[in-house]
């Protein structure tokens, strides 16, 4: 059960009946269409340099340090189509098919990504589908490998964080004041990238069209039809960059780890080529919802 509130997921009881339609490749949607008014910056925060690159491309490499993710799929803001491009090619980002544009919110943006993939689905080509949030650029290659192996056994899975001992999280009433204080010990924060059995995923999300669902989350309109979703431990430096103290401490935690993307030592920086930094374009969908 997802606790939209407080982005934590109540874990439940796995089932593995979705495991059966694992097979076929493995494909990764990246997400870099929302725009971030809370990070207050004059472009889109997946273009923010983390460690002399953009936060987009951290996320990107990730996945092509594990042979387990065949090809990604970008999906970006409309506008920024072409600037997205422009940085796979810069940075030389592999196993990158194609880059697409996003909706006005979030679930949109992955109901078209489904969509572009819709004849590899339904052919059984593409077995597996990954939605990743571009703006977590320090997930590790060992967790979405860890990620996809769970997928691919129980038909579906998400990384998350357990809540700490020493958290305490309250629901509140309508009024605003405290209804509830909820116990921790089986609480989990979800991540991305969560990894699903493509056509259930599919399904799900055209179910979701029919009925007018929109969830902020994929798990939320894969769940909704009655299917359940491993948990994979994944790590709390996972972060999703949302505000200037997340980027600094993106920072931090880029500084305080042995990362060689490139065969070691420092990151290299921007190419000469690179594209410059993109302006954000803002529409009161894209401000409001994250992609």
């Amino acid at each position: 059960m997802v606790r939209r509130e407080t982005s934590v997921l109540r874990l439940e009881r796995r089932v593995t009946d979705d495991a059966s339609a694992a097979g076929g490749r493995a494909v990764a949607v990246i997400l870099c269409a929302g725009q971030g008014s809370r990070m207050r910056a004059d472009r889109n925060k997946v273009f923010l340099p983390l460690g002399g690159r953009p936060l987009l491309v951290w996320a990107v490499e990730a996945f092509a340090q594990t042979p387990v993710v065949d090809e990604m799929l970008l999906v970006a803001h409309p506008s920024e189509v072409q600037h997205v491009r422009e940085t796979v090619v810069a940075y030389g980002l592999p196993r990158v098919s194609d880059v697409i544009a996003g909706g006005a919110t979030r679930h949109q943006s992955e109901e078209r990504a489904l969509e572009a993939l819709r004849p590899g689905i339904l052919s059984g080509s593409v077995g597996v589908v990954l939605i990743h949030d571009g703006a977590r650029p320090l997930v590790t290659a060992e967790a979405i490998t860890a990620l996809v192996a769970a997928a691919r056994a129980e038909g579906s899975a998400m990384l998350g964080a357990p809540v700490t001992p020493t958290e305490t999280l309250a629901r509140l009433a309508p009024d605003g004041t405290v209804a509830e204080l909820l116990p921790t010990g089986d609480l989990w924060r979800a991540q991305t990238p969560q990894a699903f059995a493509a056509r259930e995923l599919l399904a799900a999300y055209d179910a979701a069209r029919d009925t007018g669902f929109e969830g902020t989350d994929t798990a939320a309109a894969y769940t909704r039809l009655g299917h359940a979703v491993a948990m994979v431990p994944g790590s709390p430096a996972n972060l999703k960059v949302t505000t200037p103290e997340d980027l600094h401490r993106a920072e931090a935690l880029l500084a305080s780890r042995d990362r060689a993307p490139h065969g070691g030592g420092s990151p290299p920086a921007a190419p000469q080529d690179s594209p410059p930094p993109h302006t954000r374009h803002s529409t009161a969908a894209s401000n409001e919802r994250e992609k």
